[in-house]
């Protein structure tokens, strides 16, 4: 398996036994039995930084992984049944099981006070992939951990949506730039902490990812937008523009906080 993983660049992975207490949708289990979960780690963190002063999640500069999920599993899924002779099924993002909770308990990562899962060699700059098979799993799991509570993620927060005891998902920036409407203010909200699309700076503070490295895959250094602009996004066509995570709401949200972005800067 060690093999087969490595062959893809995916050096973080685990294998737990399945516990239905990690179940989140159930109408996505396969109809068979399933005794254990692969869960692996996909890093995303590209070398090339920024030109420009959009703020935009380094997640959504790079091309969108789904796209790279469905490449991988391609090919990964038939490797392991072949090679197993079992079936597995690989799922990500639209997962039948809590994949954060998946890889905290194989040891890949503390979970932050952002609700990030944070690996020790990549950082929090990771997707989170799952595959379910019918092999028995040595019981290798861990306690789920924290992170060191330093407390610098609560500190920088903008919109003072991190705490203690958790993050507030209403109050988080982050969320509030992929939405349709916004209210006044919170487009100012959003504008005066410097946010285009996503937010970055729980990650950006944060001393576990001070020597986060960077990912091995092409597909997302290769395809990095180092230099954004409304022109940019405008002169893409639908094809190219749905390659982006971004692409999930239409061109017209991004803009629209590019150019609040713009006349900030102007003033």
């Amino acid at each position: 398996m060690k093999n087969i993983f490595e062959s893809k660049n995916i050096t973080e992975y685990a294998i737990i036994p399945f516990d239905e207490k990690l179940v989140i949708n159930p109408r996505l289990m396969p109809e068979e039995e399933i005794n254990s979960i692969i869960v692996f780690l996909v890093p995303y963190k590209s070398a090339d930084q920024p030109k420009d002063n959009y703020g935009i999640s380094a997640y959504a500069r790079v091309k969108d992984y789904h796209g790279y999920m469905r490449s991988l599993f391609s090919g990964l899924v038939p490797e392991l049944s072949n090679k197993f002779g079992v079936n597995f099924y690989g799922f990500a993002d639209h997962s039948p099981v809590n994949e954060k909770l998946c890889a905290a308990y194989g040891g890949l990562g503390v979970i932050g006070r952002n609700s990030l899962l944070i690996n020790k060699k990549y950082g929090s700059y990771v997707f989170i992939g799952v595959c379910l098979s019918p092999l028995k799993a040595v019981n290798t799991s861990q306690e789920i951990t924290a992170c060191i509570n330093c407390g610098k993620c609560i500190l920088h927060c903008p919109g003072n949506a991190i705490t203690e005891k958790g993050i507030d998902a209403e109050k988080c920036l982050s969320g509030l730039s992929q939405k349709k409407r916004l209210t006044e203010e919170e487009q100012k909200a959003v504008t005066d902490a410097g946010i285009c699309w996503g937010c970055d700076i729980c990650q950006n503070v944060c001393p576990l990812n001070e020597k986060a490295l960077y990912s091995p895959i092409d597909y997302f250094t290769d395809t990095c937008l180092d230099n954004v602009s409304p022109e940019l996004i405008e002169s893409m066509d639908d094809e190219e523009y749905s390659k982006y995570a971004f692409s999930w709401r239409k061109k017209e949200v991004l803009l629209r906080n590019m150019h609040s972005a713009d006349r900030k800067n102007r003033k």
